[in-house]
């Protein structure tokens, strides 16, 4: 009997600090409301997709109780551990491994075009494979998932480069995983990216698909934006 869970990775926002490629396009504070609004929908998209339960592994250890307060009722805040994202990727794998959840699914919040039938396909492809990834346009990825954690696909990954995908895979085939690929998805790092964003916000196609990340699209709408300033970090 399977017990699966989704884990989302998240740096807790504070203003001034992420998303700083941003600055050019938006000012500081308007950074942070964007950092809020990707880890709101990546939590939401998380629930939608109603695969189990949610964890949200955060960093700083310092955030988890600004983390368990914001979310709770929806997400398991658990801080991040390790050094280096691989060790914490890892560790969170583990824990959540430990505490009786298996498969598992894993995201980031920088992909907001991510869709509850991406993590739902990814559990599927566990039935008959090991591991499942959702490729990043920049050569990382969104998405892990897998049966149980694997710590040979966290050594010696440049973390942060075009090679983190490559490297993974070929991690993964020389412990003889049987691996499976999802849809190519972006990350919204740079002024062109966010653009691009907007436009893809604005389709009919993908609004017709059953999901929007609301937060994010009240963010950058300036008729939709709420007015109440985001609560973060001290």
């Amino acid at each position: 009997m399977t017990n699966p869970a989704v884990i989302v990775m998240a740096r807790a926002p504070r203003l001034g600090e992420g998303k700083t490629r941003l600055r050019p396009a938006l000012s500081a504070e308007a950074c942070l409301r964007l950092q809020q609004a990707f880890l709101n929908d990546a939590v939401q998209v998380s629930l939608a997709a109603d695969l189990g339960s949610v964890y949200l592994a955060v960093t700083p250890a310092s955030a988890v109780a600004w983390a368990t307060a914001e979310f709770a009722g929806r997400a398991i805040v658990i801080p991040q551990e390790g050094i280096g994202l691989g060790e914490r990727m890892l560790a969170a794998l583990q824990r959540v491994e430990s505490a009786g959840h298996a498969p598992l699914v894993m995201i980031g919040t920088d992909a907001p075009l991510l869709l509850p039938s991406h993590l739902r396909a990814a559990l599927r492809e566990l039935d008959a494979l090991d591991l499942c990834l959702g490729p990043s346009a920049d050569g990382g990825y969104y998405l892990l998932a897998c049966r149980t954690p694997q710590p040979r696909l966290f050594e010696g990954v440049d973390w942060g480069t075009s090679a983190v995908l490559s490297s993974t895979l070929r991690h993964a085939k020389a412990a003889g995983l049987r691996v499976s690929l999802l849809d190519t998805l972006y990350d919204v790092d740079t002024p062109e990216d966010l653009q691009r964003l907007r436009t893809d916000l604005a389709t009919l196609e993908f609004a017709t698909r059953g999901w929007t990340p609301k937060h994010t699209l009240r963010m950058l709408d300036p008729q939709l934006q709420p007015q109440a300033t985001v609560k973060a970090l001290p």
